[in-house]
């Protein structure tokens, strides 16, 4: 499941966050073209505190974008390369 939810958020997320961007400049603020950036917006925001929540509440780590393997991450500190492929973490 996790795979195929980041293949999505990798090829969704970014033009989602342009329409919404495009959508919220496009009319004066409060117009329906603001509101419907500013609900692709929420859905993101909402999408990303799930996910968070989720690897948190599994305390497995998580997988790393290129290899796969799971990345234990410590408290309090930044991990940039899987220790696994030495490649950086996505």
């Amino acid at each position: 499941m996790w795979e195929l939810y980041r293949v999505w958020k990798n090829r969704v997320g970014f033009p989602l966050v342009v329409l919404a961007l495009l959508l919220m400049n496009a009319g004066a603020e409060f117009s329906p073209q603001w509101y419907a950036g500013m609900g692709i917006t929420l859905c993101l925001v909402a999408a990303y505190v799930v996910e968070e929540i989720i690897w948190m509440a599994k305390r497995q780590g998580r997988p790393c974008g290129r290899c796969g393997q799971k990345v234990r991450l410590k408290s309090f500190s930044v991990q940039a390369i899987c220790p696994h492929c030495s490649l950086p973490l996505d």
